[in-house]
């Protein structure tokens, strides 16, 4: 009879086991949250979604665009991330990671949602598990810019801001690629949001000419200033020009311009902008005395003023200077 009892007690501590170990391995949440994660660093966004008790409106309604829910760039989101651990903790499951040097914890929001066979909970991954963030491009519609890049994938912009839905983790590169105008951000996704109606998270992207940009601006500015460098005192078509009462010798006119590199191509949220120095033109010459016939050297400074008005069309970045005489 005592070997009959301890039978039934090692039967029934290791029955006890048994369950204690399938609870842990398939149905605790950690459990759930394990294969979440493996299921966003596959970049199955259908696996991910399946897990979900239910998802927010928002990923349906088309204003919100779901491209870092499924496929490469969500892929790309989990290749950005690194040391990512998972623990259980009482309500649900805590994931650590970093992303972007730096170092995050985030609660992963899980749902009892009922019970298997009478012993084991049932967990699934609650729905503020997707939020969503707004990308704001500052003077995109004056830039020319219609999209942005977001984890190698193209998003349309309405006017300037693009709104993404994305799973708590997610990293997010963005930025825009465009021959004339450069941005680019990292946005890291780190925490779920309860209240969908909430003030979402905002990334600004701002504009600022690109080194070809630069390149085509200051060869326009060159080739203008070439053109200043005419052997007259009074360059047609420039804004500067000087006067002498001796006999000037033509083939010595010589007029020297402020460098190109001195002026700096910009872009803020209205337009393109040009800043620069004070402008002076130097001209020297060889000239014969008025009164006395001697051969003399002269030099003038002659200040003068640009107006430039640039833009992107299409392939082609229009340059316009204006000159005028302070």
């Amino acid at each position: 009879m005592i070997g009959w009892a301890v039978a039934l007690v090692v039967a029934a501590v290791t029955a006890v086991v048994a369950v204690w170990q399938v609870n842990e391995q398939l149905y605790a949440p950690e459990a759930t949250a394990e294969t979440y994660w493996e299921s966003l660093s596959s970049g199955d966004g259908s696996e991910a979604l399946g897990l979900f008790h239910s998802v927010p409106e928002f990923t349906q309604d088309g204003e919100v665009d779901n491209v870092l829910l499924s496929g490469p760039p969500l892929m790309h989101s989990a290749e950005l991330i690194d040391s990512a651990d998972i623990t259980e903790t009482d309500g649900g499951a805590e994931l650590d990671f970093t992303a972007a040097d730096q170092s995050y914890s985030t609660e992963l929001p899980l749902a009892r949602t009922g019970s298997t066979w009478g012993f084991f909970d049932t967990w699934e991954i609650a729905s503020s598990a997707i939020t969503w963030f707004e990308v704001d491009v500052p003077g995109a519609p004056q830039g020319g810019i219609g999209q942005v890049q977001v984890n190698g994938e193209p998003v349309n912009l309405d006017e300037e801001t693009a709104r993404l839905s994305a799973y708590v983790p997610t990293v997010a590169e963005i930025s825009i690629d465009s021959q004339w105008l450069s941005g680019s951000a990292t946005h890291v996704v780190a925490s779920a949001d309860e209240d969908e109606e909430s003030s979402a998270e905002r990334v600004t992207l701002e504009l600022e000419a690109s080194e070809e940009a630069a390149r085509v601006f200051q060869d326009e500015l060159s080739s203008y200033f070439e053109n200043c460098d005419q052997q007259v005192l009074m360059p047609a078509g420039c804004p500067v020009g000087t006067t002498t009462s001796n006999r000037v010798d033509p083939d010595t006119i010589s007029w020297t311009f402020p460098e190109a590199e001195a002026f700096t191509l910009t872009f803020d949220a209205e337009s393109w902008e040009v800043t620069h120095g004070d402008l002076v033109a130097e001209v020297s010459f060889d000239a014969i005395h008025h009164h006395t016939g001697e051969q003399v050297s002269e030099t003038a400074e002659v200040p003068f003023e640009l107006d430039f008005q640039v833009g992107a069309s299409g392939d082609d970045l229009v340059v316009s200077i204006d000159g005028t005489t302070p």
